[in-house]
């Protein structure tokens, strides 16, 4: 009972906090059975809670033993949420448990049972794109499991793709694409080698569900890259906005093509990156963040700027005091950078819930209308959401109208900024055509 009801409750928070959660693939998790979910780790605390809040059956995360702490929470860990501790040999002080031999027996017991494990492989989070080296505990227990059952049972491995657009910022979008099942008999049986085989095949499973480059330096380059031509591209391909699987195929297609770029004309694709870096730190100069800026106010925006204000102030009123309040706190926290998205959503589930049972409890008693405290919770919620909408569509008015002074008083900068915008995409055109005749 307490496990489903604060399940609801995240899963509400992961929908608030995130603008857009996509899913694909769906039709690959199995509803019994045993399972191994596997899934890469850029953010701390949220990856776990968007596996288990997506995923309908109940299911067993193995996480670090350190975040356990005292006996009680480690009860309440194990026993209610139903975490697996595992012990890392570097930050256990007790060796007698860096073996984790309760560990593989409670996951081995699990799978027997036809259960469900959450193993994310990486061992440790950090906010990359991709996948990084994986460690062999899902491959050993998916075999050692099976051998337990003299063959009887057949263990499913789910490769679990979480693509942020900035897992650490508010409001921002997360799209989970889930990919077939690996199985280990699609590794040779006769071979001493198994677990290292059946590892590289969830790494394989894992990068086609990612946005993967397999470097931090070729990260940078592709987000530049992106950050400047994405747009365009998704214009010109007529894809819709909302559209996250086609906007996560753009993605993958501009990663291939950079790196075929890097490999077969990498002079001229270096020099190409240096000017887009140079072009997009020039926009920031002039105060010009969005690619949108250069395009014409549209007659639906001033509408919406205009009608949508009442609700944009309403939103404020009931929703600006705990949102201050999170963000005081939160500045004064100190943690990684894998730890930001997690704490911060976590404080805004029990600061938001704490004021909005405030409302309704005080409403309902000056009232004495229960409703009345109901409709505000309501009201508060929808109209918040809207509020960071409608500030975001101003920030997009704002920054149009800088380019449209600039083009006024600075008509020098602006005519260089967007021939340098001209000629940088056509050599971006060309890079794609030579990439898309290579594919064809």
């Amino acid at each position: 009972m307490i496990y489903s009801l604060i399940k609801y409750l995240l899963k509400v928070t992961i929908y608030s906090y995130f603008r857009r959660v996509s899913i694909l693939g769906q039709e690959y998790i199995p509803t019994q059975g045993p399972v191994i979910f596997v899934a890469n780790h850029p953010s701390a605390l949220i990856d776990p809670l968007v596996v288990i809040t997506g995923i309908k059956r109940r299911i067993n995360p193995i996480a670090a033993a350190e975040f356990f702490g005292g006996k009680i929470k480690t009860w309440i860990l194990k026993n209610k949420f139903h975490m697996i501790p595992v012990y890392r040999p570097d930050l256990t002080k007790d060796l007698s448990k860096t073996s984790n031999t309760d560990m593989f027996t409670h996951c081995h017991q699990l799978l027997l049972n036809q259960g469900a494990l959450l193993i994310f492989p990486e061992g440790t989070s950090e906010t990359d794109k991709g996948v990084r080296n994986l460690k062999t505990g899902a491959a050993r227990i998916a075999l050692d499991a099976e051998r337990l059952s003299e063959n009887k049972i057949k263990v499913q491995i789910i490769p679990i793709g979480l693509n942020y657009s900035n897992s650490h910022q508010f409001r921002s979008d997360l799209f989970i694409k889930v990919g077939p099942p690996i199985l280990t008999e699609n590794i040779d049986s006769d071979t001493d080698n198994q677990v290292h085989d059946l590892t590289y095949l969830i790494k394989t499973g894992l990068i086609d569900t990612l946005l993967h480059t397999g470097s931090k330096e070729l990260n940078k380059l592709t987000n530049s890259i992106e950050n400047f031509y994405q747009n365009y591209l998704e214009e010109s391909m007529e894809i819709k906005k909302g559209d996250a699987f086609r906007h996560f195929e753009i993605q993958k297609k501009v990663i291939e093509a950079t790196m075929y770029s890097l490999a077969n004309h990498k002079d001229k694709a270096v020099k190409i990156s240096n000017r887009i870096k140079k072009h997009l730190d020039r926009n920031k100069s002039e105060g010009i963040y969005l690619s949108d800026a250069f395009k014409k106010l549209a007659f639906r925006e001033v509408i919406e700027l205009i009608f949508g204000f009442p609700a944009y102030l309403l939103g404020c009123i009931l929703n600006l005091l705990p949102f201050l309040l999170v963000k005081k706190i939160f500045k004064g926290i100190q943690i990684k950078e894998t730890f930001r998205g997690s704490v911060a959503m976590i404080i805004g589930l029990f600061i938001f819930l704490f004021w909005y049972i405030s409302v309704v409890i005080i409403s309902t008693l000056i009232t004495k209308i229960s409703i009345i405290g109901i409709l505000i919770f309501v009201v508060g919620y929808l109209s918040g959401l809207y509020a960071i909408s409608w500030s975001k569509l101003f920030f997009i008015f704002s920054q149009k109208l800088s380019t449209y002074r600039m083009k006024k008083l600075k008509s020098k900068a602006y005519h260089e900024i967007r021939t340098e915008q001209k000629n940088l995409l056509e050599a971006l055109n060309e890079f794609r055509a030579i990439f898309d005749l290579k594919n064809n």
